[in-house]
């Protein structure tokens, strides 16, 4: 087969694509795989180095926020289509599957205006503006989460694709010493980063700790200096892609709750605090934290709520009381979806379909 896979921007739509993609590769050597990225995103280093061909367009989104930037996006939608229409007719895939992101829409829109089968992936657990436009030309829609019933007739709910390092923690857990995952996405998360600048003296004084913390680019520098502080063991970074020694290690994870992060905390059995970005479009953010919480896998803390006081009485909460850590982790293995590889779920359904 020949398949393209359509997203990128963030880590989590194009870890989602390379995991796709894996399984293709995987279940037939021969399938002839591509992914169409923006050059803006970090597919421009995640894919290349994940072994795959990747062909670029020019697509950003529409920022709202901006008058100049929303004109300048619109005006490149028209350029993006026609740049994904000569990549789509070239490459004549069997199959073209959306991930999310800025390419997705317009390589999924050329390759339907062309009689492409299409496939999306609806990672968050309210569906975006794109995938919602998007899905009267899709076969299937393969879900993450539980969706509206308004797409119900489409929806294949299999979880949320993940890279196969992810995978659950052989350790047994203990409480000598107390190890935490910061994180908020590849992008990094301003406010969680400057709520652990103001904790850090307040860190200090629960003794015996580690911390690893991802902070994305912007504010890695920032981060890195105010650690200086620190008495306590302690790893800054901007970025990681070996994630899974992270969470095998880690105690309890502190993060946004994008789609990935969800699964990927599902299926290796961390414990977590969900602090869900308050802009993310819809919402979705809370509903993905929502999900993990009301099985007992993680406790939310809205942002609203966030401050150096909250974070580290939730922390040292979970630092004096590993039990509650233990009722978490059984909770989590519990889970129907935890464990269940969804892209071997979207491989074989499309191999069925096409």
């Amino acid at each position: 087969m020949k398949i393209i896979v359509a997203g990128g921007g963030t880590a989590g739509h194009v870890n989602a694509g390379v995991a796709i993609l894996d399984e293709f590769r995987k279940q037939d050597s021969s399938n002839e795989l591509l992914f169409i990225g923006t050059k803006r995103g970090i597919e421009k280093d995640l894919i290349p180095r994940a072994g795959y061909k990747i062909k670029y367009i020019n697509s950003r989104g529409l920022n709202r926020e901006s008058i100049g930037v929303l004109i300048y996006s619109t005006l490149l939608i028209p350029i993006s289509i026609i740049q994904s229409l000569f990549i789509v007719l070239k490459f004549k895939p069997d199959a073209v599957i959306g991930v999310g992101g800025f390419a997705s829409g317009p390589v999924v829109l050329s390759s339907a205006l062309v009689g492409k089968n299409i496939f999306l992936v609806e990672q968050n657990a309210v569906m975006g503006f794109t995938n919602r436009m998007l899905s009267k030309f899709a076969k299937l829609i393969f879900s993450a989460f539980p969706l509206s019933k308004k797409f119900e007739h489409k929806v294949f709910m299999c979880g949320n694709p993940v890279r196969d390092i992810i995978k659950p923690s052989n350790k047994i857990k203990t409480n000598s010493t107390f190890t935490i995952f910061v994180f908020g996405g590849s992008q990094g998360a301003r406010a969680i980063n400057y709520c652990v600048i103001d904790a850090i003296q307040r860190l200090n004084e629960l003794g015996n700790i580690k911390i690893y913390h991802q902070t994305g680019k912007l504010d890695h520098q920032k981060v890195k200096d105010a650690y200086k502080s620190a008495k306590f063991e302690h790893k800054v970074f901007d970025y990681t892609i070996d994630i899974n020694k992270i969470y095998e290690e880690a105690d309890l994870v502190v993060s946004r709750a994008g789609a990935s992060t969800i699964f990927e905390l599902i299926n290796s059995d961390v414990p977590s605090v969900l602090i869900p970005l308050p802009t993310s479009a819809d919402n979705h953010q809370y509903f993905n934290a929502k999900f993990l919480c009301d099985a007992g896998g993680a406790v939310m803390l809205e942002q609203k709520d966030l401050s150096p006081q909250t974070l580290v009485e939730q922390i040292g909460k979970f630092k004096s009381t590993p039990r509650l850590l233990d009722e978490m982790r059984q909770k989590i293995q519990l889970m129907e979806v935890r464990g269940k590889l969804a892209q071997k779920a979207i491989v074989e359904k499309i191999r069925e379909l096409v």
